[in-house]
C-alpha cells in the first residue's frame, strides 16, 4: 500500500506542485472518477462531475502520484454540490467523512497531507 514508484528528486513541498491525487467512488446507487488536492487522516473533498447525495455510503479508492498501490476507504457523503456554483469557494464535487481507518493508512494520510498542504486547507471544513 506504501510502495512508491521511482519519484525523481526535486519534488518536494515548494520546488514543484504535486499532481492532484486520483479517486474513484463507488456505491450502491453510481460510481464515478474524480481528483483531490485536499484530505487528511479524516476525510477528502473529492472535485467531481457527478457528486452522490448527502449521506449515500460510500467506497472510495485513493491513487496517489509516486504510489504504486491504491488506498481503499469506505465513507459517508457530508456535503455535496450538485447544482450550485463551480468556484474556488464552492467546488463541484463532494466531502466524504472516513468511517473507520487503520493505523498504519492514518498514518500515510496524514504525511501525504501534510506534503500537499491540505491541514491548513480552508476545505477541510468539507469532509470533517
Amino acid at each position: 500500500m506504501t510502495e512508491r514508484e521511482n519519484q525523481s528528486p526535486g519534488k518536494e513541498k515548494g520546488t514543484e506542485k504535486l499532481a492532484p491525487c486520483q479517486v474513484t467512488y463507488t456505491s450502491e446507487a453510481q460510481s464515478g472518477r474524480g481528483t483531490s488536492m485536499h484530505f487528511s487522516e479524516r476525510g477528502v473533498l473529492i472535485e467531481c462531475q457527478e457528486p452522490l447525495p448527502l449521506n449515500s455510503k460510500v467506497k472510495v479508492v485513493l491513487q496517489f502520484p509516486g504510489f504504486k498501490n491504491t488506498i481503499e476507504l469506505q465513507g459517508e457523503v457530508v456535503w455535496t454540490n450538485i447544482h450550485g456554483p463551480n468556484d474556488a469557494l464552492s467546488p463541484r464535487g463532494m466531502g466524504v467523512k472516513f468511517l473507520t481507518v487503520e493505523r498504519e493508512t492514518e498514518r500515510l494520510l496524514a504525511d501525504m497531507a501534510g506534503k500537499y498542504d491540505a491541514t491548513a486547507s480552508i476545505y477541510s471544513c468539507y469532509y470533517t
